[in-house]
């Protein structure tokens, strides 16, 4: 696996870097013995006619002082002259060229050897810087490796380089903290709800074992009336489980609709009308919001719920529209929560004082689930003081439908 990530970025950093210098240094090669080339001959020529120019000029001046006497003799010599000029000047122009050409091989065969001398320089010195960049990144990439579920308090040295490297190395400490939250609240749920599951269980198993061997059919009425408590409080704990780890797990956008929210508290309200404390609905008229219909009913049905249990004798849900958004109200007159309270009560299987026991029937986590489905709606909650009726006061306050 080291071999393989060398492979993928060491050694082809290595080969890109190396073949584009490769190909440049050649081009540029070429370019330049090309103009050296052109240089040398332009040269040789303007001084093979400077040099010819001269001798012309030298022949003529020696023609004017023979005089006349030899005139006779000139015409004869003439074309023989003018021959001998151009031989002259034919080796002259070669003996030029063949300089220039010798130079333009010597220019290349010096590049021939310096170039991919300093190609492979090049490599090698790519080769080793690159591998010294990488090597934090390797020594991360081991620690890594050896830490385990297990160990996900260890974390990784951060280099003061203060580069991308000491980046890298504070984000992974970033992340390896998130796992270890993750983990320890996964592990803190899972033993409350094995702690929550084992009290129903314990509990049906001792009236199946006490109806098995009892006679009497009122004992046994009595036990099935405890059966079917437990069991029915043991599929709430299961579906709130479950609706949890559902709202957990889904990190995309609920499909949200146009609700009525007054609607909504009117039907949960009117679900507790026989129950004792008494449940009333503040409600002017209807009260839209995007949210989706199954997940806010559950929001005001586990409020209520909460509200009813710590009441005295009186419940009050409003639903509104405020400032552009729609909001949900329940207040009770039970003695409210103090203020040192009101960040735990949205933990799970958290209660708070004695009348919070199991005995009352709720689960430990309706106001977690709330909390969950409201953040997951965009949404706010906020706990305080019942100015109405004194007790608490839970406001729900989520996106107004367009």
């Amino acid at each position: 696996m080291r071999l393989h990530r060398l492979r993928s970025v060491r050694l082809s950093t290595t080969l890109a870097a190396t073949l584009l210098t490769a190909l440049v240094l050649g081009l540029a090669s070429v370019l330049i013995v090309r103009l050296v080339e052109q240089d040398l001959e332009s040269n040789a020529k303007s001084a093979l006619t400077s040099a010819l120019e001269s001798a012309s000029h030298s022949a003529s001046g020696e023609k004017s002082e023979s005089g006349e006497a030899e005139g006779e003799s000139h015409g004869s010599t003439e074309a023989n002259g003018g021959s001998a000029g151009d031989a002259r000047q034919q080796a002259l122009t070669d003996a030029s060229i063949d300089e220039v050409q010798g130079g333009v091989d010597a220019a290349s065969r010096a590049l021939l050897i310096i170039i991919p001398a300093v190609v492979v320089a090049l490599g090698i010195a790519i080769w080793v810087t690159v591998g010294r960049a990488l090597k934090p990144v390797r020594n991360i990439s081991a620690q890594v490796a050896e830490i385990s579920g297990s160990t996900l308090d260890e974390r990784i040295p951060v280099p003061p380089s203060q580069d991308e490297i000491a980046e890298l190395a504070a984000l992974m400490n970033e992340m390896l903290d998130r796992l270890q939250s993750s983990s320890e609240r996964q592990r803190a749920f899972v033993a409350d709800a094995s702690h929550e599951l084992r009290s129903p269980l314990s509990t049906i198993v001792a009236a199946a074992e006490i109806a098995s061997v009892s006679p009497d059919p009122v004992k046994l009425q009595k036990l099935a009336g405890t059966l079917s408590s437990e069991a029915q409080r043991m599929q709430q704990l299961v579906t709130d489980l479950l609706d949890l780890a559902r709202l957990d797990e889904d990190r995309s956008e609920p499909a949200t609709t146009s609700v009525d929210v007054a609607s909504i508290c009117r039907e949960v309200v009117g679900s507790f009308e026989d129950a004792a404390p008494a449940v009333s609905l503040v409600a002017d008229g209807p009260v839209r919001a995007a949210g989706v219909p199954s997940q806010i009913e559950r929001v005001v049905f586990n409020l209520v719920d909460n509200a009813a249990i710590h009441a005295r004798s009186r419940v009050v849900v409003t639903a509104d529209n405020h400032n552009g958004e729609s909001t949900i109200t329940v207040e009770d007159d039970g003695p409210g929560i103090s203020p040192t309270d009101r960040g735990r009560i949205f933990g799970r299987f958290v209660r708070l004082d004695s009348s919070r026991e199991r005995n009352t029937g709720g689960t430990g986590i309706g106001l977690a689930l709330v909390k969950a489905i409201v953040d997951h709606h965009r949404g706010t909650i906020q706990v305080g003081d019942s100015e109405l009726l004194g007790g608490a006061c839970f406001k729900v306050t989520l996106p107004t439908a367009p």
